[in-house]
């Protein structure tokens, strides 16, 4: 210990050892004491100031109180592992990640087809009138969904006051002769009323008027010349080529409206393939990264001159809406009977052991989880280890993958 580092209680004690010999007598010399005692007070001082050192040091090191804190830190953490990583829905966004529900399919396919998707016909329509006409108003946006019966668009023309007004003039001569009965009129006369009346009401349906509307014409409140054009069923406003008072020429197509809850696909078939398609057969499709069920439901039975090749047409169900007509696709007419999980690549990583993993998404986090990989086929695997109807992260897989890393969290085999 330095001397320069004496506390004042130090330097007192000291004081008082220099000072005692001065009170003896004077036939004494004291000095070689003063020094050797000096040396014993520094060395003891020296030595308790280490003592008290090394003893916070076990105390704060070795003490109940740290213990527990660290046992509690401990549980903690193994809570946390066992919960999963947690991310907000803008934060999965942002990180690329989708979740899907998984099913089961095949993936050893056989003879692969060139297909392209299209919109369901029976689910899709065009909109257009028979005659001129103006928008007046427009009620939906391209890309609303629709129910049956929804708003779309106020027409108003002159031709269309005309047809309106010509089934007004045949339903009331109807209307006569009808009250008159066939006894009173000539048979020909009765039936050219009735003529007259269907044809105007034709007119009125290919508009695009439902028959409440129709119904509703004779009403002197209801004005002539104009109607609100209804969504004839549910879908999604996929194109509105009007423009506010543009007069539209006839048969010009306003809006498309069209279901994509179910597509149609078409594939072509070489003639030696052709023996391997057979109505209500189900084939495998595969869009992007995902793989779909369709079933053959027609097939023309000839050849395109160009390509030589026979369109298959299939029909598939699309309830999100994660698919849209136009996409491209490959159709596998043949596969085997290995069934399975099939998972995109990006579904998948590597755990700190080596094993694949996928993350299993329970609404609010992910939990990694290891899977077998049985087979794999053009970026495709078929895996076990999850049960169908899992929601399981088909993108994002590495990033989460690195979260885990940097939390330290481990793989749980569930």
């Amino acid at each position: 210990m330095n001397r320069k580092t004496l506390t004042p209680l130090m330097t007192a004690l000291l004081l008082a050892f220099t000072q005692t010999p001065a009170l003896a007598s004077d036939d004494h010399d004291h000095k070689p004491q003063v020094s050797t005692d000096l040396s014993r007070i520094e060395l003891d001082l020296d030595d308790h100031d280490h003592g008290i050192a090394e003893e916070g040091h076990d105390h704060r090191s070795e003490g109940p109180g740290h213990a527990h804190e660290s046992g509690e830190h401990d549980h903690d953490e193994n809570e946390e592992h066992e919960e999963g990583l947690l991310l907000s829905p803008a934060q999965s966004a942002i990180a690329g990640i989708e979740v899907a529900t998984v099913t089961e399919t095949s993936l050893d396919f056989q003879h692969p087809l060139p297909a392209q998707l299209l919109a369901n016909p029976n689910q899709t329509s065009a909109l257009s009138l028979p005659v001129d006409a103006r928008v007046i108003a427009r009620h939906v946006a391209p890309g609303q969904e629709v129910e049956r019966g929804t708003k779309l668009l106020t027409l108003a023309s002159s031709a269309i006051a005309n047809t309106q007004g010509r089934h007004l003039l045949a339903l009331a001569e109807w209307r006569r002769v009808k009250s008159l009965g066939k006894q009173a009129v000539s048979a020909s006369r009765y039936q050219q009323a009735r003529i007259d009346l269907e044809t105007s009401l034709q007119d009125l349906l290919a508009l695009g008027m439902t028959q409440s509307q129709i119904d509703a014409l004779d009403q002197q409140e209801n004005r002539l010349g104009q109607f609100t054009l209804l969504a004839p069923h549910a879908g999604t406003v996929q194109q509105d080529n009007s423009v506010m008072q543009q007069n539209q020429p006839a048969l010009s197509t306003l809006m498309v409206l069209a279901n994509e809850h179910t597509l149609w696909a078409k594939a072509q078939v070489t003639p030696s393939q052709s023996a391997l398609v057979t109505i209500g057969k189900g084939v495998t499709l595969r869009v992007d990264d995902q793989l779909v069920q369709a079933q053959v439901i027609g097939r023309d039975h000839q050849l395109d001159p160009r390509t030589r090749t026979e369109s298959v047409r299939l029909e598939l169900a699309n309830p999100d809406h994660r698919l849209h007509a136009g996409q491209f696709a490959t159709a596998y007419l043949s596969q085997s009977q290995r069934r399975g999980i099939v998972l995109p690549d990006t579904a998948l990583a590597r755990s700190p052991d080596g094993d694949w993993m996928v993350y299993l998404y329970d609404g609010e986090r992910y939990r990694a989880t290891e899977v077998q990989v049985l087979s794999t086929l053009e970026g495709m695997n078929l895996v076990s280890g999850i049960q169908p109807g899992s929601q399981v992260a088909v993108q994002g897989a590495f990033f989460l993958a690195s979260e885990q890393a940097k939390s330290g969290f481990e793989i749980h085999n569930h």
